[in-house]
């Protein structure tokens, strides 16, 4: 020991130099057993996914209102604005089509206009259009519908006006929060309508879907989100075509893989995987997310859940990093087609809140303020019937939620099955 450890002052001045040149030294990545490049949080973005979007005969028929001569869906969407007030983008399939004139339902979608404002008035600020109804009313309604909502500053995705628009677009860059993240959608087809050169819909094919995963991990995104409308309907698991599909996108380097189209809700699940560099990494997967609202009363397709999760983007100094997927749950919605003195009205109603306001009230001082919070936003009294029915749905659904998913198909399977009847 140096002799002047012995004096009192010299000694404190020789143990705070010491500490110094540790935390030099532990900031250089030069102490054995800490992290050269600790990771920081650097950028997050909250997700809310909902379902598919339909406009049958019904619905167009509640919606219409003789005293102006026009559509009103404000109502049908009311309900569920506090489902999306948390999020930074909020996804939903737009699976009719905007032709302007001649409306219709199955099996020739076609909506009014202002079907859209009361979606985007909702909340929901992302749609999907790629799936087996865009090309219900032909080129020129595809091509319109992605004029009205590029006119209403809707992005989307999926469905393109030209070539030119696809290979511009097709690869959508959501930016926002610090982070990066590319969308790619894809559908099995259009119901056997032709799709003209003039236009493209975005079809389910692995060499493409390789190719645009890749392309856009050349871009440095953060993430790589796949959504896919595909398999069997009316299933509550997904059958060997989208479990082939699901993992082909992961295999590829998506990181989250969405499914709709079975008009049922199907298992999600997170998944703690290696990626090529040998390190741990997540990847969320979510079979089919169900409908969003739709005039199917069977049981299953009365409603669908609203998928949440959030992006965490970890860098380090290095300029590498790791994606977190946090937050990972759901939301139920159940669809109450309401009798009036002239004509129905369709409610997107969230289960849960309606599910809390029916339980016996708790005094204030046991009460949580989430559980009061979530129980205030009921706003409709339901019948004895219709909250009956919405028991029963969030039952069923829980149960299939809970249900373990098969693994792929060894073998590549033939294709997707056709549609069967209604969406």
């Amino acid at each position: 020991m140096p002799i002047f450890m012995n004096h009192p002052r010299l000694a404190a001045r020789y143990r705070l130099m010491a500490v110094l040149v540790w935390m030099c030294l532990l900031a250089w990545g030069a102490v054995p057993g800490f992290a050269e490049h600790p990771a920081t949080r650097s950028g997050e973005l909250r997700f809310a996914v909902a379902g598919d979007i339909m406009a049958h005969e019904s619905q167009l028929e509640s919606a219409y209102d003789e005293t102006c001569g026009c559509y009103n869906f404000q109502p049908v969407f009311a309900d569920v604005m506090p489902l999306f007030k948390e999020v930074d983008v909020a996804i939903a399939n737009l699976e009719t089509t905007l032709p302007g004139k001649n409306y219709s339902g199955y099996p020739a979608f076609g909506a009014p206009d202002t079907l859209v404002d009361a979606i985007q008035s909702s909340g929901i600020n992302l749609l999907t259009t790629a799936n087996n109804h865009c090309m219900d009313k032909g080129k020129d309604a595809l091509i319109r519908t992605l004029r009205v909502l590029d006119e209403k500053k809707i992005p989307h995705l999926g469905t393109y006006a030209s070539p030119a628009d696809y290979n511009q677009h097709h690869v959508f860059l959501l930016k926002k929060n610090d982070m990066t993240v590319a969308l790619l959608d894809y559908t099995y087809g259009t119901n056997d309508i032709p799709i003209p050169e003039e236009v493209v819909v975005s079809l389910i094919d692995k060499e493409k879907i390789s190719q645009d995963i890749a392309s856009a991990r050349k871009q440095k995104v953060d993430a790589v989100i796949v959504l896919f409308h595909f398999g069997r309907e009316y299933l509550n698991s997904p059958d060997a075509f989208q479990r082939e599909m699901v993992e082909f996108a992961l295999e590829k380097g998506a990181d989250v893989v969405l499914g709709g189209h079975p008009h049922h809700v199907q298992p999600y699940q997170k998944r703690t995987v290696k990626d090529q560099e040998g390190r741990e990494t997540q990847r969320l997967v979510a079979y089919s997310v169900g409908n969003f609202v739709s005039a199917q009363r069977k049981p299953y397709t009365d409603g669908g859940m609203v998928l949440y999760f959030t992006l965490v983007k970890k860098s380090d100094a290095a300029g590498g990093g790791t994606l977190d997927i946090t937050g990972v749950h759901h939301k139920l919605v159940w669809v109450y087609v309401e009798s009036g003195p002239r004509r129905k009205q369709f409610h997107i109603l969230p289960v849960e809140s309606y599910l809390a306001a029916q339980k016996p009230q708790l005094k204030p001082q046991a009460q949580t303020a989430q559980t009061a919070q979530t129980a205030q936003t009921a706003q409709l009294k339901l019948p004895k019937n219709a909250l009956l029915s919405m028991k029963q749905f969030n039952k069923r659904v829980e149960k299939v939620l809970k249900a373990k998913v098969g693994p792929a198909p060894k073998q590549p399977v033939a294709g997707p099955e056709k549609e069967l009847t209604g969406g």
